[in-house]
């Protein structure tokens, strides 16, 4: 747009055929557009900076950092296409912190975030990039494990388990806030389950694993359980 403008004022210029006013006019036109251009592009640079918080945000819990749960689903299911794919398990855990409540009751809401954000920085520290750490509840988490084994699964949750209850979760007032968690595993074998719908493989797996964790709650809590689907 500014070189169309300012060729005529250039052919006005060599020819001689020209009035003060229209070079007048043609300048200010060419100025303005020139301006225009430069608070388009901040504009466009300023949209895409937000769309890519916006996106990042959907993606991630704010409380946590963990994945936010639609993300979570999303991811889920395409480990289940992968998994359908190479005929490979997929584990899903659900991890839920023990007696929260109390937590909360004892040293109030913001303790309760800060124990919330210990589990999540534990968990993401102890397992594989791959794998899915996601919040869904409150105090529920889903985690996600590709290409695992029902042995293998098992021994995460162990690992994790025994990792956040010997780790203080935080410290208010001096005191030291320890936690304990129970987990409920499910597995997904392609070759022993005829199912390739991958969202109703998420469904039943996010269900057994449930199942599994209200199992752990009810033999003592503090303990992993599983369950194949």
């Amino acid at each position: 747009m500014t070189e169309r403008r300012i060729e005529p004022l250039i052919e006005m210029y060599q020819s001689q055929q020209y009035s003060i006013d229209e070079a007048i006019f043609s300048l200010v036109i060419s100025s303005l557009l020139l301006l225009a251009m430069s608070q388009i592009k901040k504009l466009i640079a300023l949209l895409e900076e937000q769309n890519f918080i916006l996106d990042r945000t959907s993606k991630t819990d704010s409380l946590t950092q963990a994945t936010s749960r639609p993300e979570t689903f999303n991811r889920a299911e395409l480990e289940i296409e992968r998994a359908l794919r190479s005929n490979i398990p997929v584990a899903f855990l659900m991890l839920d912190i023990d007696h929260f409540k109390k937590v909360n009751d004892q040293y109030g809401h913001p303790a309760g975030d800060l124990v919330l954000q210990s589990l999540t920085k534990y968990c993401q520290g102890e397992l594989r990039v791959v794998d899915i750490f996601g919040r869904v509840g409150g105090e529920e988490f889903l985690i996600v494990l590709p290409e695992s084994s029902e042995a293998l699964a098992f021994d995460v949750a162990e690992r994790l388990r025994k990792k956040i209850a010997s780790s203080v979760a935080v410290v208010v007032d001096g005191h030291e806030v320890f936690i304990t968690v129970s987990i409920g595993i499910a597995i997904f074998d392609p070759v022993l389950n005829g199912e390739i719908r991958p969202k109703v493989i998420l469904n039943s797996g996010y269900k057994r694993a449930d199942e599994a964790l209200y199992l752990a709650k009810s033999n003592g809590r503090n303990r992993t359980e599983s369950w194949s689907c």
